[in-house]
């Protein structure tokens, strides 16, 4: 069991550990009025978001396969208090991408991890 100074100490080095800052957007998603739902993001970011991306594992590309639909793929890693939802939009490399849900289960999470497909 980690103390609750480790447990500080720890998130305070991964948040130091954080290497980019990317323009995230939030989805707005509103009924078209013909039974499909529209997504739309705001011409100015959201927020900037502190966080690192990385190559997903092989084992994430297997399991959500379905997501990724042939598209490429990577990991957003953030802090916990980060308001990132589902469907959002990340800029990064000059490529959007749209933020998908990732379940994960770990004993210490210093920070929240979610999959993040281009968007062509």
């Amino acid at each position: 069991m980690l103390s609750t100074n480790e447990v500080s100490w720890m998130t305070a080095l991964v948040e130091e550990s954080l290497d980019k800052s990317l323009p995230l957007y939030h989805v707005t998603k509103a009924p078209d009025g013909s039974g499909h739902t529209t997504e739309t993001y705001p011409d100015t970011p959201s927020l900037m978001l502190a966080c690192t991306v990385t190559k997903p594992t092989a084992t994430v590309l297997q399991v959500y396969a379905d997501i990724i639909a042939g598209n490429r793929a990577l990991m957003l890693h953030y802090m916990p208090d980060a308001d990132v939802r589902e469907g959002d939009l990340v800029v990064y490399q000059g490529v959007n991408w749209k933020v998908q849900p990732v379940e994960g289960a770990t004993s210490y999470t210093f920070t929240n991890e979610v999959l993040i497909t281009a968007l062509v």
